[in-house]
């Protein structure tokens, strides 16, 4: 039976005491409730009433809520829609993130505390140490993010402009501050940013754009370009590299140590070929690639422990760039 209209508020007051202030680990007594009740300018309520809204809570709004018996009662609230660990992920996600600024982190994470006890909140106060050296204030991302989300979805066209830096370290727009037109297929998060894939209105082809590079971004309400019939997102997004791109290449890798397996898949996945393998632990090991300055600084992190052995223009467009950085 459901509580008389004058008494909804105690319901709703009780539920939300439950919520904030007891857990898993932390318990209000019958009497500790009735005292917050009356902070809140109720007025006194027997010990029967308590048991019997939270007794209507439990088996008619379906709440988890667990008494033991005691002298008095005891009530905690059990099950929530995030366990506390849940919630320290996405805090940590929230902290390390370079797209979203201080300010704006610190609304977020406010928010998810509102989502466990109070207690449990206190853990959400969390340092993350990133390799992040900083937080941009750039809180449009998140708006752009959502417009090109619901461009998505909605299969539409975005627009936008795009900036770079000045020497001054100002944003300068891009191209004159000239609109792209851009069917976009999906986002991409890649070293900390996230990226658009997507298709530019006035050439053939399949590009990246950097989110928080992009201002002004909006829906625009533009039927968006059919996706290539040989699209698959996970193999372009193992062979495109940031923002440099090249010409597509089956590159063969010679790799002197076993453990450059675990590189490979992690760069690649397993949607790789291995031709040879040597009892020593090396092999060489065929992939598709973007031929892009960042692919090529990938290899060369190794430091001689990965070879490109073939095609000769990737080997050549390789050898080119280091003899740029000798001067």
């Amino acid at each position: 039976m459901a509580p008389k209209s004058n008494n909804r508020k105690k319901l709703m007051d009780i539920m939300q005491l439950l919520f904030e202030k007891t857990d898993e680990n932390h318990y209000l007594d019958t009497y500790q409730i009735i005292e917050e009740l009356e902070l809140l300018g109720h007025d006194k309520t027997d010990r029967k009433t308590i048991d019997a809204t939270v007794k209507f809570m439990v088996e008619e709004l379906d709440l988890d809520i667990d008494k033991e018996k005691s002298t008095p009662n005891r009530y905690r609230w059990i099950t929530r829609d995030f366990e506390l660990a849940e919630l320290k992920l996405l805090v940590d996600a929230v902290q390390s993130s370079r797209f979203i600024s201080e300010r704006k982190s610190r609304d977020i994470i406010e928010k998810l505390k509102k989502l466990t006890s109070n207690a449990n909140a206190e853990e959400l106060d969390r340092q993350i140490v990133t390799p992040t050296t900083f937080k941009k204030d750039n809180s449009s991302v998140l708006y752009s993010i959502d417009a090109i989300s619901e461009a998505i979805r909605e299969q539409l066209r975005v627009q936008f402009t795009m900036i770079d830096y000045n020497t001054s370290m100002k944003e300068v727009p891009r191209y004159e501050g000239r609109v792209h037109e851009v069917s976009p297929y999906a986002l991409l998060w890649n070293n900390d940013y996230y990226y658009m894939l997507g298709a530019p209105s006035d050439n053939e082809g399949i590009r990246t754009y950097r989110v928080d590079r992009m201002k002004n971004c909006i829906v625009y309400d533009v039927p968006a370009k059919q996706k290539p019939a040989d699209f698959k997102l996970a193999k372009y997004q193992s062979r495109v590299f940031d923002m440099f791109t090249g010409a597509d290449a089956v590159v063969q890798l010679e790799c002197s140590k076993p453990y450059i397996m675990n590189y490979l898949i992690d760069r690649f996945g397993k949607d790789f070929k291995v031709i040879a393998s040597r009892q020593d632990g090396s092999f060489i090991a065929k992939v598709m690639v973007d031929s892009s300055p960042t692919f090529y600084g990938w290899v060369f992190q190794f430091g001689g422990d990965i070879r490109i052995i073939s095609p000769d223009w990737v080997c050549s467009e390789f050898n080119d760039m280091l003899n740029k950085q000798k001067g």
